[in-house]
């Protein structure tokens, strides 16, 4: 049962984390979830609420959202906190890389090149991931990707960057 059954009242204004369920699902694509659906699962990270995900993914409705709350993908800050016990270790950014899929740290990479970036140098990392065949040359991107958001916009939010990875820190 997804959190949508709960007594609690979630609206689209709360903010959203992904849940273990969530990071299970970008790993296997187990559901069908419509392309802004699962966009939407593969950036969501905490940093805003809800409805403003919605609008910063492009094709993205409210309905989006909706079905993954259902699901048990995502859940809000607070819920999530309290749903999942802590990791019990720490996990480098080469174990987390290693649960991901080319697609999706392809899709995630992209649109965060353009988000963090801007259109000149987010162009720029678009080419270089748009010239890696394989998954092993998207995860070197991925590690020059996070030196560049520390680089660009400090630690705390290459530490974020990593989490959403799916990294301890």
């Amino acid at each position: 049962m997804g959190l949508a059954g709960t007594m609690m009242n979630i609206t689209h204004a709360d903010v959203f984390v992904r849940t273990e369920a969530g990071r299970n699902e970008i790993r296997a694509k187990a559901l069908p979830l419509s392309r802004p659906a699962r966009n939407l699962l593969l950036v969501l990270d905490g940093s805003c609420n809800g409805a403003r995900w919605v609008a910063k993914v492009q094709g993205c409705t409210a309905d989006d959202l909706q079905q993954l709350i259902d699901a048990g993908l995502i859940a809000p800050t607070a819920v999530a906190a309290s749903a999942e016990p802590p990791p019990a270790a720490e996990v480098t950014l080469d174990q987390a890389l290693q649960n991901w899929t080319y697609d999706a740290l392809y899709s995630l990479l992209t649109h965060e090149a353009r988000e963090r970036f801007g259109l000149i140098k987010g162009y720029r990392l678009i080419l270089e991931i748009e010239g890696v065949s394989n998954i092993a040359g998207l995860q070197a991107v991925a590690h020059k990707f996070v030196e560049q958001i520390r680089k660009a916009h400090g630690e705390d939010s290459a530490v974020r960057f990593r989490r959403q990875l799916g990294a301890s820190a």
